[in-house]
């Protein structure tokens, strides 16, 4: 279960990342669009409109990351679930057998008691003293 926390938690990293270099290209778009408006050089506006998508191209790639990391979560989370369902299923086991050997002590007991109780009632069978 833990190792489905710590990847579970790199998907949320992953995303989070991903969501902040979106965010980093629709900055760079704005000033795109600011810069057109207020008369700044193409060159910048060439090498900010590259470098927004580069960032772009990025996001994308790590959507296949995330898929991964994601899939790789879903299967360590079953994993862990038929681990844990396993164990439960000994420990139920487990206690079924304390339960069964319980019932046969006391089974056992009260068969004894029994046995000493119609012993002491008849006390005129058995051998006699020669």
């Amino acid at each position: 279960m833990a190792r489905a926390k710590r990847v579970a938690s790199q998907v949320n990293q992953q995303k989070a990342f991903k969501d902040q270099v979106l965010e980093y290209a629709k900055d760079y778009e704005s000033q795109m669009l600011a810069g057109g408006k207020g008369g700044v050089s193409i060159a910048f506006i060439q090498d900010a409109n590259a470098f927004r998508e580069k960032l772009l191209h990025s996001a994308i790639e790590m959507d296949g990351q995330i898929q991964g990391l994601t899939r790789a979560s879903e299967d360590t989370l079953k994993v862990a679930t038929l681990a844990r369902m396993r164990t439960r299923g000994l420990s139920k086991l487990v206690d079924k057998m304390h339960r069964e050997a319980k019932r046969k002590q006391a089974k056992a007991e009260l068969s004894q008691f029994e046995d000493n109780f119609s012993a002491r009632l008849s006390f005129k069978s058995g051998t006699k003293d020669a």
